[in-house]
Parts: C-alpha cells; structure tokens; sequence
C-alpha cells in the first residue's frame, strides 16, 4: 500500500475523513476552503517550479536545491501539526530513496552550509507572511515507521470508517455532511 501526504495529514486531522479520502470518497471538490488552499497555493512562489510529483505518492509543492529546501504551502497554521508530520513524511520518503536529509545534528552544526547539512522543511503560509522550519529528528523517523503508517493501514484497511467524533474543525470539514446527515 502506498501513503501519501494527504493521508498522512488527514491521519493527524481524522481517522474518519483519511478512510473516506482513502476509499475515494472526496468531498474536498466542492469544498469553499479547499478552493481558496488551491489558489493561495496556485498564486504565491509563481516563480518556483511547483507540485513535484514522486513515484506518483508524495507531491512536494517546490526544492531549493542550493539551500537545500523542500516547501510546503499551506493557507494557515490551523493544522500546523498535521501540516507538520505530512512534510516530514515527505522528507522521510525522499530519504528511502537516498537523498540526504539532515537530522538535529547536522542541521544545525551545519546550518549555514547546505551542501553539508542535507535537506531541511519549509512550512511556508504566505497569508500569514509566516514560515516554519521543519527537521526530521531520529524519534520522528522511528514514530513514522512504527506508528503512523502501520496506523494508516489499519484505519484504510478497516471494512467500515471509524465513527464520528465531534470537534470544532468539523463544522468546517468538506466531509461534515457525510458524518453527520
């Protein structure tokens, strides 16, 4: 089975929406706050060469290869923890298949010397003019192996979704109708 960055995140958002998106069931189409993500995302870093497909898995919205960056936009902060562990995932991946990722360590022995370092994550929230630096530690690599994804396998892998769980963030999910009607 192959993950990707969505359902990474949804992962860290909700069990129930990472089953319907992985049994596509999709909602986020028709979803007002999708459409506004998509075009943050389509009109900031015009000049960067966006969505870098992998393997068809993970799609990194754009590498600095001279500084040694993988970005991720994101519209807000809201979900910054799941924003967080998809970019991480993504490092991860890239990792598995032999590109240097810097640790703690490297990182910030080299912090100024990319070539040495290894990649490093950006969250980037141009609304917010803000950004995020992101290191994949050795604890993040052991938890993305041994928990997160056998975790998404078991939830994908579930004959029914998991039940509902009432949060703020759901009155706004593109998937509030299906839980709740």
């Amino acid at each position: 089975m192959k993950i990707t960055g969505t359902q990474v995140a949804y992962y860290f958002v909700c069990a129930r929406k990472l089953w319907f998106f992985s049994h596509n069931i999709q909602c986020e189409q028709e979803s007002d706050a999708v459409r506004h993500g998509r075009h943050i995302h389509e009109t900031s870093y015009k000049r960067k060469k966006k969505e870098i497909g992998v393997d068809g898995v993970i799609k990194i919205d754009w590498m600095d290869h001279d500084e040694k960056v993988i970005h991720e936009v994101k519209k807000s902060s809201s979900m910054e923890q799941a924003h967080t562990w998809q970019l991480k995932y993504y490092m991860w991946y890239l990792e598995q298949k032999g590109m240097h990722i810097a640790d703690e360590q490297s990182a910030k022995e080299f912090e100024n010397q990319p070539e040495k370092r290894g990649y490093i994550g950006e969250l980037n929230y141009p609304k917010m003019r803000s950004t995020e630096t992101v290191i994949l530690s050795r604890p993040d690599r052991a938890k993305i192996e041994e928990k997160i994804i056998p975790n998404i396998k078991k939830i994908v892998n579930r004959v029914k979704p998991p039940g509902t769980v009432e949060w703020d963030i759901c009155k706004s999910c593109s998937y509030n109708e299906l839980c709740y009607s």
